[in-house]
């Protein structure tokens, strides 16, 4: 599986379903792509593989869109699946280039490839069609031992060197071992590298692919671009628009290259000849497929002639030829579905948003229609990630510098995202049955006609379009809040971390962590509506760390992930040392890039609004004053990234928790550690809360548990608390200590009773993503939680 860094959860499962249908699963595969969680897809491929011993490889992998640590975490899953052989289990090996992902599990190291052995020769001569006495004649061994050295044993390098060589003999009039020569000379005159750049194969591979299309057009007779036909050259630029790892059919190439069907198979023959494509047919439907350097070297050349929006452009008005997008929405029932339009389905979202065509996009993501026949056909993580994407795109105008979102674009950003969780809740009870899915969705946006004129024409083109007979819900399926939002507090950045609080007089306040540059933004707005903001400074020198900590903490680390995950990651970064003890495994953004540079990570305000405390990369948290925006003291203790923090209720006592597995409390007006570290839990420490009163503390962690600690005694208050299938997220705790409320990546909320260990009640399910955020009231009787969606 290869993700990349246009990777989402939608292709991660795309992945997921290929190698379930390589394997024989067809239907588990149809299964996958109709379920809405993305546990219940691993589910489903560990039930499949569950009899055998596997080796998963997930290549290229990047923290990116909603791809992070903890989709690596959901995925470790799959290292539990194993055979019934010698107790052997199955693996997963992760490849990354990623800063944030390289530190994480056991490295895996390769041996470097033969440049000129006997593997490299062996796949040129095969691929070149000459047998091995030609390759050691005189007359050519001087030359395929150059294009050895050229090729630098990539094998990809090899292959097209070889078939372009073959395509040079097979029309040689002359020696054919002199096809050799020839070969060399082009190559030399299209590979730019000098003599000094190292000799690796992926340096010259852009000449073997230019050698290659001066073959074909000097041999098929044409010579460079030309006015009313596309070349050989224009052709294989083209394909720039196809997403790696991915077979794009022949009828779509040939009306992205303006030809019939029997000339386009004939020219992407030609053009699989010399190694620049692979053309492969499936039920008597053609394909083509590329090469992921392959198709890097065409996206480039795209860049320097029309251009890469262009082709996308292009691609998109063929998607849409014909009736349009929306034809695929219509039932046809006992039609089946063309690889054509399967590939256009598929692919649309990628092609509307790389080619500029927005409002296009917009206009598919706002019909009921398309929603529909998304539903139907096991599509909705992938309109839920392109959903995501075109929402943060458009609101990122918004902050940055650029024209904002004027009140349609709000409507549409709003009623997409309403749309888009529809379809995900419908999916369990509709099936593939249009009157199902529509009565769902009718239902499940109902709500909000009054304040959105996008959701009044969704309801209009469902009862437009909705077979008849079928039930109209009179009811809305979801609730509408009471009340009406008394005031809007606008900040002025980005941020993930942020903590907001009410105080009894109606005093808002509360503090974030913003982006780009770590810093602190504390707010307060006054019961009489006038808020004031202070910005505190976001980075520091980093605090160092000796060597023996150090590699003690990078030791511990990843014996920590080798237990947890069960799992390898293969990495290309640098190995850390002690000669530069700024920078620690477990602080990816404390890099060799700027090593004496700490940023911020987390921050708590008290109630008294007087001070705050900010967590760092470097282990260390700072109280600042926010009248005077000054480093009153640091505390120092955690060995490595403190992710959270939270305040007594008085103001005297801090929490902290951190990667390095620990818990600590500290004293506000000493900056001195409470007793020792709290330790138990076996993985990163990622919310913590307080009693009012300071004396008991609640941890979550990546272990899935909770834990309640005594802070006089430094004893664990009871066993730890269980019953979270994921990461606890967030915690909170009653006034007075007894009762705790935890959130899960799980999507649950539970309460716990502190002095028995139990759970009180069933786990509080509903919410549709995971739960970041939970709060409790003083006497522990009514909570409430944020979640993603």
């Amino acid at each position: 599986m290869s993700l990349g860094k246009d990777g989402n959860v939608g292709r991660l499962i795309d992945e997921l379903c290929l190698i379930v249908e390589a394997s024989g699963g067809n239907r588990t595969a149809v299964e996958m792509r109709g379920q809405s969680e993305f546990k219940a897809v691993l589910a489903k491929v560990q039930t499949w593989f569950c009899s055998h011993v596997c080796l998963f490889i997930i290549d290229d992998v990047w923290v990116v869109n909603d791809i992070d640590a903890n989709i690596l975490q959901k995925l470790s899953v799959l290292a539990e699946t194993a055979g019934s052989s010698g107790g052997k289990t199955s693996r997963l090996l992760y490849s990354t280039r990623d800063k944030e992902l390289c530190q994480i599990g056991e490295r895996v190291a390769f041996e470097p490839r033969e440049k000129v052995g006997k593997e490299a020769v062996e796949m040129l001569v095969h691929a070149s069609g000459a047998n091995r006495e030609e390759v050691d004649d005189a007359r050519c061994k001087e030359a395929v031992s150059e294009i050895l050295k050229m090729c630098g044993g990539l094998p990809l390098a090899l292959n097209v060197a070889g078939t372009s060589v073959r395509y040079m003999r097979e029309r040689w009039k002359g020696e054919k071992s002199e096809a050799w020569g020839a070969y060399l000379s082009r190559m030399k005159s299209r590979n730019t590298i000098r003599e000094e750049s190292p000799q690796d194969g992926y340096s010259s591979l852009n000449g073997t692919l230019h050698t290659s299309l001066d073959i074909l057009e000097s041999y098929v007779g044409r010579s460079g671009e030309t006015v009313d036909e596309f070349s050989f050259r224009k052709m294989h630029r083209s394909l720039c628009v196809m997403k790696k790892q991915d077979r794009i059919p022949l009828s779509l190439v040939g009306d992205l290259w303006e030809m019939d069907e029997e000339r386009t198979e004939r020219c992407a023959k030609e053009m699989e000849r010399v190694g620049l494509v692979e053309v492969q047919y499936d039920k008597d439907c053609g394909g083509l497929r590329v090469h992921d350097l392959t198709h890097d070297f065409a996206v480039e050349e795209a860049k320097k002639k029309e251009g890469v929006e262009e082709w996308y452009k292009k691609m998109a008005d063929v998607c849409r030829a014909g009736e349009g997008l929306l034809a695929m929405s219509e039932d046809r029932d006992g039609e089946g579905k063309s690889a054509r339009e399967e590939y256009v389905f598929e692919n649309i979202y990628r092609v509307l948003k790389q080619g500029g065509c927005v409002e296009e996009l917009k206009r598919l993501f706002l019909s009921a229609r398309w929603v529909k026949t998304v539903i139907r056909r096991g599509g909705v993580w992938q309109y839920e990630e392109a959903v995501k994407g075109l929402s943060r795109n458009l609101k990122g105008k918004r902050g940055s510098g650029k024209v904002g979102m004027g009140r349609g674009d709000e409507d549409a950003v709003d009623g997409m995202v309403l749309m888009m969780r529809a379809a995900r809740l419908s999916v369990p009870f509709c099936g593939e049955n249009s009157t199902g899915i529509y009565f769902q969705l009718y239902g499940r946006v109902k709500h909000k006609a009054r304040d959105s004129s996008c959701v009044r024409n969704m309801l209009e083109e469902i009862e437009r379009y909705a077979p008849r007979p079928w039930l109209q819900p009179v009811s809305e399926c979801v609730a509408r809040a009471d009340g009406k939002m008394v005031e809007q507090i606008v900040l002025p950045h980005d941020g993930t971390e942020i903590q907001v609080g009410m105080d009894s007089s109606g005093e808002v306040y509360g503090c974030q962590v913003a982006r780009p540059r770590a810093k602190v933004l504390v707010f307060t707005q006054s019961a009489e509506k006038e808020t004031k903001m202070v910005e505190l400074e976001g980075e520091f020198e980093t605090e160092s760390q000796g060597p023996g900590d150090l590699e003690a903490s990078r030791h511990k680390m990843c014996r920590r992930f080798r237990a947890y995950f069960g799992m390898c990651f293969g990495s290309l970064t640098s190995e850390v040392t002690g000669e530069n003890p700024s920078v620690t495994v477990e602080n990816p953004s404390v890099t060799a890039e700027n090593p004496s540079v700490t940023r911020a990570t987390c921050a708590t305000l008290c109630e008294r609004k007087e001070n705050v405390v900010v967590g760092y990369e470097d282990g260390t948290l700072r109280l600042w004053s926010t009248s005077e925006r000054k480093v009153l003291r640091i505390f120092r203790g955690h060995k490595s990234k403190v992710v959270c923090v939270a305040m007594s209720g008085d103001g005297r006592r801090v929490v902290s928790g951190s990667w390095d597995g620990s818990v600590r409390v500290w004293g506000v007006e000493t900056g001195a550690q409470v007793g020792e570290a709290l330790v138990g839990h076996t993985s990163w420490v990622v919310s913590v809360a307080m009693s009012g009163d300071g004396r008991r503390v609640v941890s979550g962690s990546w272990d899935k548990s909770v834990r309640v600690w005594d802070v006089e005694t430094g004893a664990q208050v009871g066993e730890a608390l269980v019953g979270h299938t994921e990461t606890v997220r967030s915690v909170a705790m009653s006034g007075d200590g007894r009762r705790v409320v935890s959130g899960s990546y799980d999507k649950s909320v539970r309460v716990w009773d502190v002095e028995t260990g139990a759970q009180v009640g069933e786990a509080l399910v509903g919410h549709t993503g995971e739960v970041l955020s939970v709060a409790m009231s003083g006497d522990g009787r009514k909570t409430c939680g944020i979640w993603i969606g």
